[in-house]
């Protein structure tokens, strides 16, 4: 059989739980649920970092950030062997990406991109490169942004008439027609790119920034969800029980021993003085955006069938991270709970059981590996993930207990690991005393920290000795040697069950 085509699909800072096919009953994405229920959903995809840049990185290449030396949001990621497309390259897939990338600062991303093609080389293997960065009103690019001028000659004055809709939250009214919205744009280059193809089997990347903050979209998106209808987030961190001095430091706003800068993917903000009414606002924006998203993937997906490559093309479908969109007092990303952690993760193609729902643990980590898997392509030395396709295609149970996430930033300063099982979740900070563990089964809210509960600690013990595994297994081990590296499965995963 012929290898067969990549379609990854990302979006940016998109909660798993914010689409129809999750669950929610709310907002509006048929066309994302389609996908889904014709190919195999994951309910517990972990990212290996809750930031940008990092795990853009490790879903790319499936390394930890930490043996990538991407770190953190602001740093330049290293090039790297390792990195999907390039390897796809070397095995005669046609590589192009269309929308936004972000392993650089995303300022200097547009120069990196065009010294790396003038060059006569690929930037990180893509081949082919459409580049849309930024986030909201404010997206760019060195093709998106004379074409916006283009078409709209005053959008920098337009800009700068949109109005704030809740007092201190990053939630504004567009100014712009939606016609040149950077999802419709990017949507529109995918479909011509897939209308010209042709016979070689390729890899089509292709990055929405939305719905990432700051929270704005075009009408009717824009008043097509009620604030009043939207729930409002869980408490904030104040409500919770014994949480480390981090989270309530970043909640006020306040720096202090554990919080220097307040660069960890939240907005620094008195959150203490927002308002359900401000959360629900919020809400609602980011629901509009995804809906406007949800309709441009469905017409990249309808432009698969019309050009005859559905049948033959995998499909991934998934984001670099969510948004706490309220809970815990917040917005943004960083702090280790679900509500950022967790990601969609959708993927259809041949030989994927359709309709099939994965509830074990699993991690972005393994995603590069499974489309290796698929492509006939054999992973490149110091790979730490490995191959869902088992899984996927019916044949195996999945083999992951646990999903590591790593975090790493020097603005904080701040460096946490979290371990999450079906059941258990536990960080341990670097340097502190305090932490975190929940059961994430009789509190799915996380608002019971048991970190310090004397009926716990054996749990927490034991959670600490297979975090370790687990992080003894993230250093890259590349070396020269032929064998390839154990897969990252724990010691004690032959043992019960830590469910």
């Amino acid at each position: 059989m012929t290898a067969p085509n990549i379609l990854l699909i990302f979006a940016d800072e998109l909660r798993a739980d914010a689409l129809g096919y999750a669950g929610n009953a709310i907002v509006q994405t048929p066309n994302i649920d389609r996908l889904a229920h014709s190919g195999t959903r994951f309910s517990q995809c972990m990212v290996t970092q809750p930031t940008c840049t990092p795990s853009r990185a490790s879903i790319l290449t499936g390394c930890y950030p930490s043996a990538l030396k991407s770190r953190m949001v602001g740093c330049v990621t290293p090039d790297d062997p390792r990195f999907l497309p390039r390897v796809l390259t070397q095995h005669g897939y046609r590589t192009a990406s269309i929308g936004k990338i972000h392993l650089v600062p995303q300022r200097d991303e547009p120069d990196a991109v065009q010294q790396a093609l003038d060059s006569g080389g690929d930037y990180y293997g893509f081949q082919e490169i459409d580049l849309v960065d930024g986030h909201g009103d404010h997206c760019f690019g060195p093709q998106y942004t004379p074409w916006l001028a283009a078409q709209v000659p005053d959008w920098e004055d337009c800009l700068k008439q949109r109005q704030r809709l809740q007092p201190g939250l990053d939630c504004f009214t567009w100014e712009l027609p939606p016609e040149v919205h950077s999802s419709r744009y990017i949507a529109d280059r995918a479909v011509d790119w897939l209308n010209q193809a042709g016979e070689t089997p390729f890899f089509l990347h292709v990055s929405f920034p939305d719905p990432h903050y700051p929270f704005v979209v075009p009408e009717p998106y824009a008043s097509q969800y009620a604030p009043a209808d939207m729930p409002p987030p869980l408490p904030p961190v104040t409500a919770s029980s014994d949480l480390p001095p981090l989270h309530h430091e970043v909640y006020f706003n306040r720096p202090g021993e554990h919080l220097r800068d307040h660069v960890i993917g939240t907005p620094p903000r008195e959150y203490a003085a927002c308002t359900t009414a401000d959360w629900q606002q919020v809400k609602a924006t980011y629901y509009g955006m995804i809906t406007l998203l949800d309709e441009q993937i469905g017409r990249i997906l309808d432009a698969l069938d019309v050009v005859g490559l559905a049948e033959n093309t995998l499909v991934l479908f998934l984001s670099d991270h969510g948004d706490y969109l309220g809970d815990h007092g917040f917005y943004g990303k960083g702090l280790p709970y679900d509500p950022v952690l967790g990601v969609p993760l959708v993927l259809r193609g041949p030989g994927i059981v359709p309709g099939q729902v994965i509830d074990s643990v699993a991690s972005t980590l393994d995603l590069a590996p499974t489309l290796l898997d698929f492509a006939g392509a054999p992973e490149p030395e110091g790979v730490q993930g490995f191959s869902l396709r088992r899984a996927l295609t019916g044949q195996a149970e999945p083999q992951r207990q646990a999903a590591l996430t790593e975090n790493d930033d020097d603005f904080v300063p701040m460096r946490a690991r979290t371990l999450t099982t079906d059941r258990w979740k536990l960080t341990v900070y670097a340097n502190q005393w305090e932490g975190e563990l929940f059961d994430r089964r009789s509190d799915p809210a996380e608002m019971i920290n048991l970190w310090n509960q004397a009926d716990y600690q054996p749990i927490r013990q034991r959670l600490t000795q297979a975090l370790l595994d687990e992080v003894m297994a993230s250093i890259d081990m590349r070396n020269g040697r032929t064998q390839p590296p154990a897969a990252p499965v724990p010691k004690w995963a032959s043992g019960p069950r830590m469910d």
